[in-house]
C-alpha cells in the first residue's frame, strides 16, 4: 500500500496543473499504477471531509515544511477557494476507487478552459461518469452513518466493523465524532484491512493487523443479545416490506446488522 498522504499531495498538485494549464497532465496511467488502480491502492482518504474539514485535519508528515508539501497545501487551497464543488468531487472520486482518474484531470481542465460551471455539464460523459461515482459514494456514506453498529469493547473502545464498496472510512468520522464526544470509538473496513481511531476531536489511521486489532471483541454479547430480543418482540409482521428493506438496507450490509440475524426469513445472507 502507497502512503496516502504522499500520493494525495502529487495527486492536487497535478490537477491544479491540469486547472491552470488547461491539459489534463499524462502523468496518471504510468508506472505508478495503472488505470483505476492509483486510488485503490492507497489508504484512506484524508481526514478532511468536507462535511466537517477542521474536525479531523490528517496529521501532519515528518517533512511538513518540505517545498513537496508546501506546494501540495498551497494546491489544496487553490482548488477549494476555486470551486468547493470540485474539492469535494476529488475526494469523492478517490473514495470510489473507480477507473476515473483521467476522466478527473480531463474535467480539472476543462474546469481552468471553461470554468466550474462545466461541474453541471451532465451532457459531457466524463462529467456524467464522475457525477454518478460521486452519487454512489454519497449514497454509501449516508447509508453507513445509519447502518453502522457500534459494540463496546472490553478496553472501552467502542467499535464498529464495515465492509463497504467504496473507501468511504474517513467520510464517517465526523458524524460519529458528533455523536460520541470525548469517547474512544473506531470503524474498521474489514475489506481493505484499514480502520480510524477517533477520540475527543483526534484520530489516527491504522492499517493491516493494528486495524483489525480494533474489531469488536464479543464482550458485549447480553447487550447484542438484549438488543435482539427487544427488536423480535416490537417486529410488526404486517408491515415487513421486504423490496423496500433492500432498497434501504442492501443485504450486503446485514453481516453486521445484529438485529436482522434474528427475524425469520431475513437473516444474514
Amino acid at each position: 500500500r502507497i502512503p496516502f498522504r504522499s500520493v494525495l499531495r502529487s495527486w492536487l498538485v497535478l490537477a491544479r496543473k491540469a486547472v491552470d494549464e488547461r491539459e489534463a497532465p499524462e502523468a496518471v496511467a504510468n508506472a505508478l499504477a495503472p488505470e483505476g488502480e492509483l486510488f485503490a491502492l492507497l489508504g484512506p482518504a484524508p481526514l478532511i471531509f468536507p462535511a466537517a474539514p477542521l474536525l479531523f485535519p490528517a496529521a501532519a508528515p515528518p517533512e511538513r515544511d518540505s517545498a513537496a508539501v508546501c506546494e501540495a497545501e498551497s494546491a489544496a487551497s487553490f482548488l477549494r477557494s476555486l470551486s468547493g464543488e470540485l474539492f469535494d468531487l476529488i475526494l469523492r472520486i478517490w473514495m470510489s476507487e473507480e477507473a476515473l482518474e483521467t476522466a478527473l484531470l480531463e474535467v480539472c481542465a476543462e474546469v481552468g478552459r471553461r470554468g466550474a460551471a462545466i461541474l453541471g455539464d451532465h451532457g459531457d460523459p466524463r462529467v456524467r461518469a464522475l457525477s454518478q461515482s460521486s452519487r454512489r459514494v454519497l449514497r454509501e456514506i449516508h447509508r453507513l452513518v445509519g447502518l453502522a453498529r457500534f459494540s463496546l469493547r472490553g478496553d472501552g473502545l467502542w467499535s464498529a466493523p464495515i465492509e463497504p464498496d467504496h473507501n468511504v472510512l474517513s467520510a464517517l468520522v465526523p458524524s460519529f465524532a458528533r455523536r460520541f464526544g470525548n469517547e474512544a470509538f473506531a470503524i474498521v473496513d474489514a475489506r481493505r484491512r484499514l480502520a480510524v481511531r477517533a477520540q475527543g476531536g483526534s484520530a489516527e489511521t491504522m492499517e493491516g493487523d493494528s486495524a483489525m486489532s480494533l474489531l469488536p471483541d464479543g464482550e458485549d454479547e447480553d447487550d447484542e443479545r438484549l438488543w435482539r430480543r427487544y427488536f423480535k418482540a416490537t417486529e410488526n409482521p404486517a408491515r415487513i416490506n421486504p423490496g423496500l428493506q433492500r432498497r434501504l438496507m442492501p443485504v450486503r450490509y446485514w453481516k453486521y446488522l445484529p438485529e436482522l440475524r434474528v427475524v425469520e426469513g431475513r437473516g444474514s445472507p
